[in-house]
């Protein structure tokens, strides 16, 4: 067995850490995360006119990139789930609503809206902390 096969086989065992609550400073912070959100949707959205068929791909991009950008600030624990809804704007209203079972110590959500002549864009990232 060479040594690379055998750094494939080898079983990684993690002791369980009893962490009830996020350690000091890896805390989902609401303000934080809604800046990366606004400075996205600013920069991917500003020029963007709306077209129902470019909308499903540009909805999954912008929620990889906030995702990606969101993990970058290493909270610990939290499993994040993105949402981005993109509608055409005619002068109607919008609202997007959720529902949620969660720790309200521990969890948070934050949301940024864009909005250009074509089109309003909502963003949300969850920040549940997993035990």
């Amino acid at each position: 067995m060479d040594e690379e096969e055998q750094k494939r086989d080898t079983v990684k065992i993690y002791n369980p850490t009893y962490l009830m609550k996020p350690r000091p400073g890896t805390k989902f912070i609401r303000v934080t995360v809604e800046g990366i959100m606004q400075r996205i949707l600013e920069a991917r959205l500003k020029e963007v006119k709306y077209d129902a068929d470019e909308m499903i791909n540009l909805s999954k991009e912008l929620c990889a990139e906030i995702q990606a950008e969101v993990k970058k600030l290493g909270y610990e624990r939290y499993k994040l789930v993105t949402q981005v809804v993109i509608s055409e704007a005619k002068g109607q209203g919008q609202r997007v609503a959720s529902r949620c079972l969660w720790d309200p110590e521990q969890d948070n959500y934050a949301q940024a809206t864009f909005r250009n002549n074509t089109l309003i864009c909502v963003a949300i990232v969850f920040g549940c902390y997993w035990e």
